[in-house]
């Protein structure tokens, strides 16, 4: 036996608190796996495999792969607005703050949100695609609510709107995904850092 892989759990749960964090498990195991490989190349399998359940227990909770999909991007994006809120909240000049997040966000590899969402866009029902929209929308409503606190205290000029500036900022953070590609382009330089100056000169007053 391979005592490296953690023991697998039978299909049906023993009690409350069990239940809520096996089902947390299967869903922490299955956002990472989506989010590193895509929709499409992974399976239940490989979940219940990460995650130390069985085929079973996974289906216990989600009727199918794509109503896992669903509720673990969905919650990831809710831990995302949660630690985005955290750093923003925190002390120190906006253009700061958003190295911070900048450098959160490229502290994890992962595959590009939309073309994930456009493999398994036919494999998910409208409600589905709806309630990850939604999500999606959280994060950048968060964004959204700080540039315009920033306009009001002229910290930053912009004729754009608050959501199409987060939006904008958003969209520059997936170049994150290519820090590798472009090592030989920054000189050494953070990327996440470049990746702000280069939103902020379109946008700062300094």
């Amino acid at each position: 036996m391979d005592k490296t892989k953690p023991r697998r759990a039978p299909g049906r749960p023993r009690g409350g608190e069990q239940a809520a964090s096996m089902r947390d498990t299967v869903l922490d195991a299955a956002s990472l796996m989506f989010m590193e490989f895509g929709y499409e190349p992974v399976s239940i399998n490989q979940i219940a495999e990460k995650a130390g359940v069985t085929k079973a227990s996974v289906y216990y909770y989600f009727s199918n792969k794509a109503q896992l999909f669903t509720e673990a991007i969905t919650g990831m994006m809710g831990r995302i607005c949660g630690f985005t809120t955290r750093i923003l909240t925190q002390e120190g000049s906006l253009r700061t703050r958003l190295e911070r997040v900048a450098r959160a966000k490229m502290a994890s590899t992962h595959v590009e949100f939309e073309s994930m969402m456009r493999e398994a866009l036919h494999f998910l029902s409208k409600e589905q695609q709806e309630q990850i929209r939604r999500a999606e929308h959280g994060i950048h409503q968060v964004l959204a609510d700080y540039f315009e606190r920033a306009i009001a205290a002229k910290e930053i000029a912009s004729p754009l709107s608050p959501m199409v500036l987060a939006h904008s900022f958003a969209a520059l953070l997936m170049l994150g995904n290519r820090e590798d590609d472009l090592s030989g382009e920054t000189a050494g330089e953070d990327l996440s850092k470049l990746i702000v100056d280069l939103f902020w000169n379109g946008v700062g007053t300094e």
